[in-house]
């Protein structure tokens, strides 16, 4: 029988090779979760009652589920990630007309835009009114700088 060679005890890797992996590592965690990837409030005055919903971000592809569907209006905000097409805030308000929605007001905020600071936040105060029977509806949305309260939460 021939005996087995005897191996020298493995040297530690050295500092730089740790910390690249560390940095790899890091790198990863921060592509997954992009620093955009927070939510937005909005603030939203309908039928004599003011209500705030906090908007998660949703992937691309992904339909925003309407934060409220009134017998005249629909009102729905999408918070897109970026890179994808369409990434930042949109706000659609649809009018509904024998039970068919139609368009009334839409407006779209880049990424960059949702840090603006002002009494009303980044949209400004919008008023939107539906034209057959003169309801209106206003809302506003800000993108605070801590995590909104679970309470608010949709």
């Amino acid at each position: 029988m021939i005996p087995m060679a005897v191996l020298p005890p493995r040297a530690p890797a050295p500092a730089s090779r740790r910390l690249a992996a560390a940095a790899l590592a890091v790198s990863a965690l921060l592509l997954t979760v992009p620093a955009h990837a927070q939510p937005v409030v909005c603030h939203v005055a309908w039928a004599g009652a003011t209500r705030s919903f906090v908007i998660e971000p949703i992937a691309h592809g992904t339909s925003p589920v309407p934060l409220l569907h009134g017998a005249s209006v629909v009102l729905e905000v999408a918070n897109r990630l970026p890179p994808a097409p369409g990434a930042g805030v949109t706000v659609r308000t649809f009018g509904l007309h024998d039970g068919q929605p139609y368009l009334l007001h839409q407006a779209s905020y880049l990424p960059r835009a949702l840090h603006r600071t002002s009494p009303h936040g980044f949209t400004g105060l919008q008023v939107v009114r539906e034209p057959t029977r003169g309801h209106e509806l206003s809302y506003w949305c800000e993108a605070p700088l801590r995590r909104p309260r679970a309470d608010a939460r949709r």
